[in-house]
Order: structure tokens, then C-alpha cells, then sequence
């Protein structure tokens, strides 16, 4: 059990550092008004993490902001990317061609260009020199590199030399011709190299084992540690023009020319340089890195002792936590996985913790890095030959999650719980619901909230990692079970007042205030969320993302519900700094549902879901794009708008996830409503109701809106039913939930429950409550900043007037409710009303400003 290593988050850390780039570059763009310039070169040998920070850094947090001055020039190769490239498929990114990108071929100098190029340099007129440059461009075929090394080698043999009699430049055109050159660049370097003296030579395919370039300190270790004089041999390069000294470093002049100095030495001879520099630098911490990859690069047939296998391993693996620690988990991954192959055969018995160590963070790396089938062949080597099963633990969380992000969220659950069976954690599903609810109350009961803050850390390794399984149930039970909801909350909160608060004990708190919420005991609830958020400054941040969501759901109905679009915001960014990209759109996607709900103006909602849809594609997330989509065709219903939304991805998770198949019955049940479509509202909140019963288990924003519009459709179908009496008392328990939330947050649902209060009179023929209560619901939403409600109110109370047959008022109100609808932007809805209205009343009495709506007026 000693060898658990805690989950720190793999993908949270890379995201977390993308993250802090983009906000690091908009803040310094944002506040100078001089460009901020980033330039990166050679980027068809970058990684796919290196590109996808840089993908980020341009689609978020540069060119994707108008309020920036940002510039990001970036070269590369283009004969060597491929269709698997990193850097090819970036190009491909339809977003990052939106984000304002050009793209620049630069080609090799044609004549003109070179003798343009010549005439500068030498000082003299083209024709002058065109005799010169027309043999230049012959031999190099105008490549760049090609012509200022043949320029220098040119005037260093003396063939195009200074005259001080002409006073100018003057070569010897027949010699020149006559030199026999190497058709590429790279061997002409070779040649070049070559005729250096030995000890330039050596120094040039040393520093060619390292890299690009290297700083002045790492030579000084280099020669002590290789016991052997390097700086004199520098120093000649960089009067050849080969090496360029700025500051303190040394740094090939071209790639060209270090691929040149590597590649003068066979294979053989470079894996034993390799090896040698590897073990040079092995004592040094600071370049660990350096030292590892050394060794990598010879391999382990270079080993030729035994006992130098596990020493090059153990480097490895302090090389891969160390890069883990920088975020950097493909090249974790990389170490771990060379240190793997320096093990011996009978590794797991002579050197198990080594092992245990290596397999279980190169299994941690590759689920980061989205790589199923390495991960699938580390976690099995750990099962097989791990001495226990705490031992095996981390790579069995690992497993689980892999399942669930291969949407196997059934299977990822019912592993989870043989687990946690084989930990001695029972959830004991089979119990009483309301009894498991009840035990979890008394148990709260008995601890005031300060001594639950001040509750001990947990320190017991296998309870950490348990707690870890009990809250990825949460989540997961959350889309596909939420019946079981109650007994994983129980759980986690009971193991943290027994055995102390590790980071995930938030997450039980903040779960249950938001059940006991949905029951109907909000002010409960809305203790325990706050007490959630408190836990989170003595337990660590890293649950805080998914905290701050649920207590925020839960907020939204105490305190008003403009006031949730901060704590949603703080949501993101707190997922965002801990890397969690799903509680990030979870935040966001939540955050666009209360701005929907508080009735901000449906051209801005038509921008938001744009920005979320594009979120959720990037990040793979089917359910939150599906969803987001939804949404965005009916806001564009409503603004009247003639775009095409397509969802390909909806027909399929429609038929296997009952949120999106609720959320999809509703949305179509409300859009019915709103252009006043009866059979299609009465089916598919038939529909609706008939899912119900499998909802989220907590209180959510979604949760508002269905109660309005389904007591709305329901009091409405019930005026024109058989079957009355089933859509009245749906009508009145939409009414009723709605007061009881009233009684919490009037702000906010005060003038939905006046609303279906009106309605029901309506319904009822109670025609003098009806009238009060409609101008009662008028009244509140205008107070509270409704100004879809109050739209919505005004028209329905038109509708009550027009069915009495008092029709000034009638059409006073289809006026008022038009102007609020204009004011939210929803002109589609203006044309609909005004099309019925235009029906309804003769055309006298048609009032003048009374029109059409134009999307954008």
C-alpha cells in the first residue's frame, strides 16, 4: 500500500497550464497598446500537447478576442508533415482558419531574387554581379541556406574575394564553374564540416548529440564531466559561421548543419557517445532530463553491465515525475515508457517497486494522452503481477475512467462497485431510499458545522483512493442511475467524518445539499452547499469546479438568479486552473441555461451557444454540444432566423441517455408553446412526463423552466381536453413547486407562480382571480427584470381578455406583450404574434405601431 500514488490530476495539470498561457497572453494583450509577438520555428517537429497549447493560445486567448493585439508567426517544414502529423491536423482546424490565419509559402529564390540578394551584399550593381549569381542560382537552386554557405565557402577559398586596386568585390568566374558541389544542402554541410580541424569537428558532433543549442553553464559541466577542453572548438565554429553565440548560448546557426555533425558518425558510434554522455551527466539533478534522454537515445542494447538496467530506469522515472510536475505528460509518458524498456526480464521480482512505479504513472500518462490500448497493456501488467490489491489500485481507477470516457458509463459504474466491494465499502443499494437519506440527516446532525470544517485530514492512502471512486460514482450515477444517488452521497460523507477530509469530501456535501434541495428543504440544502464551499479552503482546491456548480444550482433559488452567472464564472475558471475540462463545460453550459432563464437578449444566447457548441466539439463532449444545439434552435426559432441547426449526434444519444432524450421532449414542448402549436405541446410534454421519473436527483436550472412551461401546457390542454382532470393536477403541481421556490427566492420565481396561478384561474373560470394574478405576474417579472415573462404574461392575459370577448384590452396587451418580445429579440415570435393578431381583430382595430418585426430592427 505504500506504492499508491495519489490521482494528481493528469489531464487537469496540461489543461491547467493551457489554461494560465491563454489568460497570461490576453491580460499582457490586452493592456499594451505595442503587439505582443510570438514566434515558434520548426513546428513539424513540435508534439501534439505543444500544438494544442498553441491551438488554445489562438482560439482563446489571442486571435480570438477582438479586444487584443496579438501576433503569432509560426514556421515550418512543408515537406515534412504528414496526415498524422500534429501540426497537419492543426492546419486542418476549420476554427483556427476562422480565427483570422494566413498562411505563407515561402519557396526558394528564383533568379532575380538571388541576384537582387548578391548585388546587396556584394555592394555592386546587378549587372554587375549577374554573371556570379546566374552560377549561384544554378548550383544551389536559389535554397537560402544552400547560397550564404556557398558564399562563405566561396570567399573563404578565395575564389570571391575583396579588390583593393578595383575597390570592390571581384571572383574567379572559370574556377567557380569548375567546382564540383554536392546537389544537397545537407551534404555540402558535411563536406564543409569535414574539412574542419579535429577538434572542431568532435566539438560539432558532441554538441549535435544535445540539440539545437545549448548554454554556456552545460558546456562547462560537459567538459568537466567528459574531462576534455570543448570551448576552444566552439569558439572556431562560431568564427566558421557554423555555430552562433547569443548571450550564453551556442546554437547551430541552421538545423541543416546539425543534422549535417549527427550524421557524420554511424550508428554504432552514436548510441556509444549516447550512452557515455548519458552517464556523464547522471550524478548532475539539474539535467536529468538531458541525462535520460541520452540514455534513450542509445537504447538498452548499449547497457553493458547489469546493474546499470534498474539505475537508467529509476533515472527515467524521476525524469518522467519531474515532467509530470511540469504538465508535460507525452513526454512523461516517453520516460516512463524507456524505463520500462531498460528493465530486465525478471523485473517484478528483483526491483517490484520500481516496477509498480513505472507501470502504474505510464498508465496514469496514457489515459492523460488518450491512449486507450497502452493503457489497457500497462493496467494488466499491474494486475498480473501486483503482490496486493492496494497495490493495483491506482491502475484500476484508471481503468474505470477510461470506461467512462469511452462512453461506457455502465460498465465504468459496476466496476466501480465491485471495487469498492473488495474494499469493504458496501452501498447497500437495496435499503429504503428515505431511510438512507434519514441516516445521512442524523449523522450531520450530530457535528456543528465549524467541528465538520475543522474535521482531521485524511491520511489513510486506500480511503483516499476510495474516495476518488465513490465521487466518479457520483458524477457517473448522476446521468444514468440518480436514484443511487443518495447512498454514494452517504457513503462519502460518512468515510470523511470517520476517517478525515481528503479532496474529494466536498463533493458529498455539496451532492446532498443539492438532493435534500430537489426534495423540497431548501434552506437545508442551501446550509450544506455553503458548508461544501467552505470545506473546499481546508481540503484543497481540486474538486472546486464541480463544488462551485452544484452549490450554484442550488443557489439559484435563494439569492436571484443573475446574480448565479458570477458563481458559474467562477466555476469555469476554478476548473479551468485544475485542468477539469468537463466540470469547465458543465459550468459554462449551466451558466448559459440561467441567462436564458433571467431573459438576456436572444442575439447574445445565440452567441453564447455558438461558443459552447464549439467547446463541446473540440473537447469531444457529445452530450453538452447535443444539448447546446438544442437549445440554439429554439432561440433561433424565436429571433426568427432561417439557419439549419443539425445535430448529428442527437438521433443516437437521444435513444441512450435520458437526459438528452427529457431534455429534447421538453424543448420541443416549449417551443410548441411559444408559437402556440397545441398538438405538438400536448405530445411532447406527454412525452416529457413519461421520462420524468429518471430525472437528475438534483436541483438544477433546467428544473425552472419545466415547471413554467409544463404547468403552462398543462393548464392550456386541460381548457381543451377530454381528460381534464390529469392536466389539471399537472398544472397544479407545476404551480405548487413553483410556490414553494417562490417562498425561497420571490426575485426569481414570484412572477411564475402568479403566472400558473392565472392560468389555473383561467382554467377554472375564475375570471376576477385570473385578471389579478395576470397583472400581478405582469408586475413581478418587470420588477425582477423578466422581460421575457413579462412578454410572456402580457400575451397570455391577451389571450384570457380575448376569449372574454374584451377585446381593447385584449389587444392593448397583445401590444404590450409584442413590445417585450421586440425588447428581447425575439422577432420571429413579434411576426407570429402579429400574423395571429392580424387574423384575430378586424383590421381597424389594429393599432398603426402594431407590424411585423425584422430580425436585427
Amino acid at each position: 500500500s505504500n506504492c499508491i500514488i495519489h490521482d494528481e490530476g493528469c489531464t487537469n495539470a496540461q489543461n491547467r497550464v493551457q489554461y494560465l498561457l491563454c489568460r497570461f497572453v490576453e491580460v499582457l494583450s490586452s493592456t499594451f497598446a505595442a503587439t505582443v509577438t510570438l514566434c515558434l520555428d520548426d513546428l513539424q517537429w513540435a508534439d501534439s500537447t505543444s500544438i494544442a497549447a498553441v491551438n488554445q493560445l489562438l482560439l482563446t486567448g489571442g486571435l480570438a478576442s477582438q479586444n487584443t493585439h496579438f501576433f503569432f508567426l509560426g514556421c515550418y517544414r512543408d515537406g515534412e508533415t504528414d496526415n498524422c502529423n500534429p501540426l497537419w491536423k492543426s492546419l486542418c482546424n476549420n476554427n483556427l482558419v476562422n480565427a483570422g490565419s494566413t498562411d505563407v509559402k515561402l519557396d526558394c529564390m528564383d533568379e532575380e531574387t538571388l541576384t537582387t540578394m548578391v548585388s546587396e551584399t556584394l555592394c555592386l550593381l546587378p549587372r554587375l554581379t549577374r554573371s556570379l549569381s546566374s552560377i549561384i542560382y544554378h548550383k544551389t537552386k536559389g535554397n537560402p541556406l544552400f547560397v550564404t554557405r556557398l558564399l562563405t565557402s566561396l570567399s573563404k577559398d578565395g575564389l570571391l574575394r575583396p579588390s583593393l586596386r578595383r575597390r570592390r568585390w571581384e571572383w574567379d568566374k572559370e574556377k567557380i564553374l569548375c567546382q564540383k558541389l554536392p546537389d544537397d544542402v545537407a551534404e555540402f554541410l558535411m563536406h564543409t564540416i569535414i574539412s574542419l580541424p579535429y577538434d572542431v569537428k568532435s566539438v560539432l558532433t558532441i554538441l549535435s548529440c544535445f540539440g539545437a543549442s545549448v548554454d554556456s553553464s552545460f558546456v562547462k559541466k560537459l567538459e568537466g564531466a567528459l574531462d576534455r577542453a570543448l570551448l576552444d572548438g566552439i569558439d572556431t565554429a562560431v568564427a566558421e559561421g557554423l555555430l552562433d553565440k547569443i548571450d550564453d548560448h551556442y546554437r547551430f546557426s541552421h538545423d541543416r548543419i546539425q543534422e549535417a555533425a549527427y550524421n557524420m558518425m554511424n550508428s554504432l558510434d552514436r548510441c556509444k557517445f549516447h550512452f557515455s554522455y548519458g552517464l556523464a551527466l547522471a550524478n548532475f539533478d539539474d539535467y536529468i532530463f538531458t541525462s535520460a534522454t541520452q540514455f534513450n537515445l542509445a537504447g538498452p542494447e548499449a547497457v553493458e553491465e547489469k546493474g546499470q538496467n534498474a539505475i537508467i530506469a529509476d533515472l527515467n522515472l524521476r525524469a518522467g515525475k519531474k515532467a509530470m510536475d511540469m504538465s508535460h505528460f507525452e513526454v512523461a509518458y516517453s520516460y516512463f515508457d524507456h524505463g520500462i524498456t531498460f528493465l530486465r526480464k525478471k523485473h517484478w521480482e528483483e526491483h517490484y517497486a520500481l516496477s509498480l512505479e513505472l507501470f502504474d504513472l505510464a498508465a496514469r500518462c496514457a489515459l492523460t494522452n488518450g491512449d486507450i490500448v497502452s493503457l489497457k497493456l500497462l493496467s494488466e501488467q499491474v494486475i498480473a503481477y501486483g503482490r496486493s490489491y492496494e497495490d493495483k489500485l491506482n491502475v484500476l481507477y484508471l481503468v474505470t475512467c477510461s470506461l467512462a470516457f469511452s462512453s461506457k458509463l455502465p460498465e465504468s459504474i459496476e466496476k466501480g462497485l465491485d471495487i469498492l466491494a473488495n474494499l469493504g465499502i458496501d452501498l447497500q443499494e437495496s435499503r429504503n431510499t428515505e431511510a438512507c437519506i434519514q441516516e445521512t440527516t442524523t449523522l450531520l446532525s450530530t457535528r456543528t458545522d465549524d467541528e465538520i470544517l475543522n474535521t482531521r485530514q485524511m491520511t489513510e492512502p486506500t480511503m483516499i483512493i476510495a474516495l476518488k471512486f465513490l465521487a466518479k460514482l457520483e458524477l457517473g450515477m448522476t446521468q444514468i442511475k440518480p436514484r443511487f444517488i443518495p447512498f454514494v452521497t452517504q457513503k462519502i460523507i460518512e468515510l470523511s467524518l470517520a476517517k478525515g477530509m481528503s479532496p474529494m469530501s466536498p463533493i458529498g456535501f455539496v451532492y446532498f445539499g443539492a438532493f435534500i434541495s430537489k426534495r423540497g428543504d431548501i434552506s437545508s440544502g442551501y446550509r450544506y452547499v455553503k458548508l461544501a464551499l467552505s470545506l473546499l479552503d481546508k481540503v484543497g482546491r481540486e474538486s472546486a469546479g464541480e463544488v462551485i456548480c452544484m452549490a450554484t444550482q442550488v443557489k439559484i433559488f435563494v439569492e436571484p438568479i443573475q446574480a448565479a452567472l458570477e458563481h458559474h464564472n467562477d466555476g469555469y475558471a476554478a476548473s479551468m486552473v485544475a485542468g477539469d475540462v468537463y466540470n469547465a463545460l458543465l459550468n459554462t453550459s449551466l451558466r448559459r441555461a440561467c441567462m436564458y432563464v433571467a431573459g438576456v437578449n436572444l442575439q447574445t444566447m445565440q452567441e453564447e451557444y455558438d461558443e459552447i457548441g464549439r467547446l463541446a466539439k473540440e473537447n469531444n463532449h457529445s452530450i453538452f454540444l447535443v444539448q447546446a444545439k438544442q437549445v440554439q434552435r429554439d432561440v433561433l426559432r424565436l429571433i426568427g432566423s432561417d439557419e439549419e441547426v443539425t445535430i448529428p449526434e442527437e438521433e443516437k444519444l437521444v435513444a441512450s441517455n435520458n437526459s438528452v432524450l427529457k431534455s429534447f421532449f421538453f424543448r420541443n414542448a416549449h417551443i410548441s408553446f411559444m408559437f402556440r402549436s397545441y398538438d405538438d405541446a400536448k405530445e411532447y410534454v406527454s412525452k416529457f412526463y413519461d421520462c420524468r421519473e429518471n430525472a437528475w436527483a438534483h436541483l438544477m436550472v433546467t428544473h425552472i423552466n419545466n415547471a413554467l412551461y409544463t404547468g403552462l401546457i398543462s393548464f392550456w390542454v386541460a381548457r381543451k381536453s377530454r381528460d381534464a382532470q390529469c392536466w389539471f393536477a399537472r398544472g397544479n403541481e407545476s404551480k405548487l413547486t413553483l410556490k414553494r421556490w417562490a417562498e425561497s427566492s420571490p426575485w426569481t420565481f414570484e412572477n411564475k407562480w402568479h403566472l400558473l396561478e392565472a392560468e389555473e384561474s383561467f382554467s377554472h373560470n375564475d375570471y376576477e382571480v385570473a385578471k389579478l394574478f395576470y397583472k400581478q405576474a405582469i408586475s413581478s417579472a418587470k420588477l425582477h427584470k423578466f422581460v421575457h415573462e413579462e412578454a410572456l404574461a402580457y400575451e397570455l392575459a391577451a389571450y384570457f381578455y380575448l376569449e372574454l370577448g374584451e377585446m381593447e384590452q385584449s389587444m392593448e396587451y397583445f401590444l404590450a406583450a409584442h413590445e417585450r418580445y421586440h425588447e428581447w429579440g425575439a422577432f420571429g415570435k413579434c411576426n407570429s404574434l402579429f400574423e395571429f393578431v392580424k387574423s384575430s381583430f378586424s383590421p381597424t382595430s389594429i393599432e398603426s405601431d402594431f407590424s411585423p418585426s425584422v430580425s436585427g430592427n
